[in-house]
């Protein structure tokens, strides 16, 4: 009599005890915490608009568990040890209140990354669409785009100023900043209405990460209303409004 076999368990990503070696404010609401430490040495950069976990330990003498959460490693260094995470300041939550307070010397541990994403450098065009907490994503994808690329980006942000903190030109990059009303706009209308509004190719390889709700009617108009296959478009909700956890494996294929 056979047993039914057990799902396979996912390996979990190699950990990485790390200090902050430095803080720089980037714009309104966002900074880069620079990360260092010899655990580094291990550490493999898996390409651009990859994924890592922070993770961050329960207040001490308290029986939580500790609070991971999901940021794109903005740039590593492997002979000085350093890793980049660029984090915006928004929200309540155990994450949003340590990037508040973060100094150098700081303790924290790193997982991962996870997989990133793979530039198709023979594609026509790019489309990159994302609001601020997709932009360290945005500017991996394009520093490793060809520079002969045609690139259109959409960026919609809650603040004046966020521009500064995508540091990546590309001679073939057009970059659109979209700034909506915080108290007015649902997140990724703005969005929404460029993508619709955008000349796009049929060869064009389009890039999305923004808020899921959002991300699934962008998700919905680029393969049911302008038809491009589905290996042409990736997707990716970053966070959920109301939510202050989302997962970090949406990628809106229910849409």
């Amino acid at each position: 009599m056979s047993t039914p076999e057990s799902p396979p368990v996912k390996p979990r990503k190699p950990r990485y005890a790390v200090t902050v070696k430095r803080v720089v404010e980037l714009a309104p609401r966002m900074r880069r915490v620079t990360f260092t430490g010899e655990a580094l040495s291990a550490f493999a950069w898996s390409g651009p608009a990859a994924h890592l976990k922070l993770i961050f330990s329960p207040p001490a003498g308290t029986d939580a568990a500790p609070v991971l959460r999901t940021y794109t490693p903005r740039r590593f260094d492997p002979q000085g040890l350093e890793l980049d995470v660029d984090l915006v300041l928004h929200g309540e939550g155990p994450a949003a209140r340590w990037a508040e307070q973060a100094a150098p010397g700081q303790w924290l541990e790193v997982a991962g990354p996870g997989r990133g994403y793979a530039v198709d450098a023979a594609a026509g065009a790019y489309l990159l669409v994302g609001d601020e907490t997709a932009i360290p994503a945005l500017a991996t994808i394009l520093a490793d785009l060809p520079a002969r690329m045609p690139v259109e980006v959409f960026v919609e942000v809650a603040e004046a100023g966020q521009s500064s903190a995508l540091d990546s030109p590309h001679p073939g990059a057009r970059i659109h900043w979209l700034l909506r009303d915080a108290h007015a706009t649902v997140p990724g209308t703005l969005l929404e209405a460029a993508v619709r509004a955008a000349t796009l190719a049929d060869t064009a390889r389009v890039y999305v990460g923004c808020e899921a709700a959002a991300l699934r009617r962008i998700r919905r108009y680029l393969l049911q209303e302008r038809q491009l296959p589905a290996t042409q478009v990736t997707t990716r909700g970053y966070w959920k409004l109301g939510e202050t956890d989302h997962p970090d494996r949406d990628f809106g294929e229910d849409a």
